[in-house]
C-alpha cells in the first residue's frame, strides 16, 4: 500500500487546504498550467524551499504562505511552536531556524505522528490475524498477506480516515508487483 503524494496531502491537511479529487500533483499541474511531472518536481521546490514568485497567486501556495508566516510570528513571539497531532514543541534551541525550515519540521513531524496512528490502527486489525507488516516506510507499507482473511478492506478504510489516497499492488515479491486499484 502506497500513499499517494503524501507530503503534499499532508501540508494540504496542515493548511486546511483539500485538493479535493485531484492528487495535489494535478491541482498544481492544472493550476500552473505545466506537466504532471513538472508539477511533482516542483511541489517539492515549493514546499520545502519556499514558494517561487510565479507562484504565489496559486490559491494552495498562498494559504501555505500564509501559514509560514503565522507560525513563524507565534514562533518568534512565544520562542516556541506546538505540533498538534503530536504535541512536540519546536523551540529556540534549533540553530539556524527559519520560516521554510519550521515549516517542514512541522509538516515531518505530522508525517511521523500520522504514521504512528496509521500503524496503531492496523496493528488493532492485525491483532491474532495472520496479515504481518513486513516493512513499513514514510508513505509505504509491506504486508504479508493471507488472502484467506479478508482484511484488506478494514486497512484501506484506515487510510481513507486520515484522508489518505492510496495505490495498492500485489505480488510474490516487489518484481512481480501489479496494480490492484
Amino acid at each position: 500500500i502506497d500513499m499517494s503524494a503524501y507530503h503534499p496531502t499532508l501540508a494540504g491537511q496542515l493548511v486546511g487546504f483539500d485538493f479535493g479529487k485531484e492528487t495535489p500533483y494535478e491541482y498544481f499541474a492544472r493550476e500552473a498550467n505545466i506537466e504532471l511531472s513538472e508539477a511533482k518536481k516542483l511541489m517539492f521546490q515549493q514546499m520545502y524551499g519556499g514558494i517561487y514568485k510565479e507562484y504565489k497567486n496559486i490559491e494552495f501556495f498562498k494559504i501555505m504562505q500564509f501559514y509560514i508566516d503565522q507560525i513563524w510570528k507565534e514562533f518568534k513571539t512565544k520562542g516556541e511552536i506546538t505540533c498538534g497531532l503530536s504535541g512536540h514543541k519546536f523551540t529556540k534551541d534549533i540553530k539556524d531556524l527559519n520560516p521554510n525550515k519550521l515549516f517542514n519540521y512541522i509538516l515531518q513531524n505530522l508525517e511521523t505522528a500520522t504514521n504512528v496512528f496509521v500503524l496503531w490502527d492496523i496493528f488493532k486489525i492485525l491483532k491474532q490475524k495472520n496479515p504481518k507488516i513486513v516493512l513499513y516506510t514514510y508513505d509505504s507499507f509491506l504486508f504479508d498477506f493471507d488472502e484467506e482473511e479478508e482484511i484488506l478492506e478494514d486497512i484501506k478504510q484506515v487510510f481513507k480516515e486520515y484522508n489518505l489516497k492510496v495505490k495498492l499492488t500485489k505480488g510474490k515479491n516487489y518484481g512481480t508487483m501489479i496494480l490492484l486499484e
